[in-house]
C-alpha cells in the first residue's frame, strides 16, 4: 500500500486570501447592495507580486466595472484603498498626500 503524502508548497503559504476588499465609498457607489464576484488568488499584486483575491462589482446603478489592483496587506500598510489607489483618509493620490505630510512634518 502506498501511503499518500500532501506536499505543502512554500511559496502558497504567502498567498493572500481575503473576504472583503479594502475600499473606499466611491469605489463601492451609490447602492447598498452590492453583488461582487470573488476570484481566490486571481492575479499578482501589482506592488509586491504576491497572488491574492480578486474582487469585482459594478459601482452604483450606473457605474463602471471595478475590480481591486493591490492585494489587501499593501493596502493597509499604505491606507490605501484597493481599486483606485487613493488614501482612504484623505481621499488624495498617495504621492499628494506623502508630499503634503512631508511639507507639514507629520510624514513618517
Amino acid at each position: 500500500m502506498s501511503t499518500n503524502v500532501i506536499k505543502q508548497d512554500d511559496n502558497k503559504q504567502a498567498w493572500e486570501e481575503t473576504d472583503f476588499p479594502l475600499t473606499c465609498e466611491t469605489c463601492l457607489g451609490d447602492s447598498p447592495y452590492v453583488r461582487m464576484t470573488k476570484l481566490p488568488h486571481g492575479k499578482p499584486c501589482a506592488v509586491c507580486a504576491v497572488p491574492f483575491t480578486v474582487f469585482a462589482w459594478q459601482a452604483g446603478t450606473r457605474g463602471r466595472l471595478k475590480k481591486v489592483e493591490i492585494c489587501r496587506s499593501c493596502a493597509s500598510s499604505k491606507n490605501v484603498c484597493q481599486v483606485c489607489v487613493y488614501d482612504l483618509q484623505y481621499g488624495l493620490p498617495v504621492q499628494v498626500r506623502d508630499g503634503v505630510l512631508a511639507e507639514c512634518g507629520d510624514g513618517d
